[in-house]
């Protein structure tokens, strides 16, 4: 009895498989029906599941999955892995506000984090095998400004909006160019 469906962040749903779920719900659902999918990017795979479950698709786009917004400010530090730390404690000696710090494993956010609050940073770890009220509560506590630091895999790379954000440091390379453009938007919010 759904008149009324929406996708969202279908591009990161298809990225870690959950295509065969989209069709059992797609399965069920009526002929008659307003779907909306919502994606970030639009790779080839992604028009194809347009293709499947919209009907009369309209695309209308906003900003771009490939440039950053002109008001952030970029920098790139060449470093080793030996120096990388040392180099990220320098960074965030120098920022006044609120920081994510991107790494690639969930294993590196609890390790990043745990080396921080060692040497008196106020941190905390988000990533995808966080329960969802232990989540909850992580990105409670940094809005709310109790941690000033959040280290986090790229669950935290979309649809996070906190605006006080005033840093993200890329410890660790991103996966995609996209990926980069989700992480450093977490700044420049609404411009």
């Amino acid at each position: 009895q759904t008149d009324f469906v929406v996708f969202d962040e279908t591009d990161r749903m298809l990225d870690m498989g959950f295509s065969i779920q989209l069709e059992k719900i797609a399965k069920h659902l009526p002929e008659q029906r307003q779907s909306l999918l919502f994606s970030a990017t639009f790779a080839p795979h992604i028009m194809k599941t347009a293709q499947t479950y919209l009907n009369n698709a309209v695309r209308v786009s906003v900003g771009s999955t490939t440039a950053p917004i002109a008001k952030i400010k970029q920098e790139i530090v060449r470093t080793t892995e030996a120096e990388k730390y040392g180099l990220l404690l320098s960074q965030l000696e120098t920022q006044t506000g609120t920081c994510i710090v991107f790494v690639k494993t969930k294993y590196g956010t609890e390790k990043l984090a745990d080396r921080l609050r060692k040497n008196g940073h106020a941190a905390d770890a988000i990533h995808g095998d966080l329960r969802q009220n232990k989540r909850d509560k992580v990105i409670r506590g940094f809005r709310e400004k109790r941690n000033r630091i959040l280290v986090a895999t790229d669950v935290a790379a979309r649809g996070l909006d906190i605006s006080h954000i005033e840093c993200v440091v890329n410890y660790d390379l991103p996966q995609c160019p996209e990926d980069y453009i989700h992480r450093i938007g977490r700044t420049g919010r609404a411009g």
